[in-house]
């Protein structure tokens, strides 16, 4: 083989900078699972001690109700961002190390485009800001709160809402830039 042969074999620096991807992607989608992990174990503890602590409660009332509603509302939020992360976890490995993992998984759990991610993670920002707003207006119950928190987080909602909006009406599902 002679040097011309060789060096259209050799991968270039570029080649091998961009295959080294996979394994910083690796780190990458191995630190979103185990966060993921740790999020959901917090999110199960948070739910156990507000189910406790309404068990272990004598009394009922209007109050203690309330506070229940809270905790078990941002514990099944805890639980619904793991959840989203373990996905985005397993989104990043398919595309970045194995996409063949893909045949593998349920069509619910496939990722064949960054956008899907994105997607993803902006549903979750919606759901959090709208968990956060819920148990704001939870928690004074009754009491007028002069925060104005409600508007901020209705319009960062919106905000997200029209992007994914024009998202969906630029790139249809199935039909993505990047599938």
């Amino acid at each position: 083989m002679n040097e011309t042969e060789a060096s259209k074999t050799r991968p270039t620096l570029f080649t091998r900078m961009f295959g080294a991807t996979r394994y910083v992607m690796t780190l990458a989608s191995l630190s979103v699972f185990v966060g993921a992990t740790v999020l959901l174990f917090v999110g199960i503890l948070e739910m156990g001690k507000a189910l406790w602590y309404a068990l272990a409660s004598s009394q009922s009332s209007g109050t203690e109700s309330v506070s229940l509603r809270v905790a078990v509302i941002e514990a099944v939020d805890v639980i619904l961002v793991a959840t989203v992360l373990f996905l985005i976890a397993f989104g990043l490995y398919q595309l970045f190390v194995d996409p063949t993992l893909r045949t593998t998984l349920p069509a619910w759990l496939q990722i064949s485009a960054i956008s899907n991610l994105e997607v993803r993670l902006a549903g979750m920002v919606i759901t959090v800001l709208s968990i956060i707003a819920l148990t704001r207006a939870l928690e004074p119950h009754g009491e007028v709160s002069g925060s104005g928190l409600g508007f901020e987080i209705a319009a960062v909602i919106a905000a997200i809402s029209l992007f994914l909006y024009q998202e969906s009406k630029h790139h249809p599902p199935g039909e993505g830039p990047e599938e």
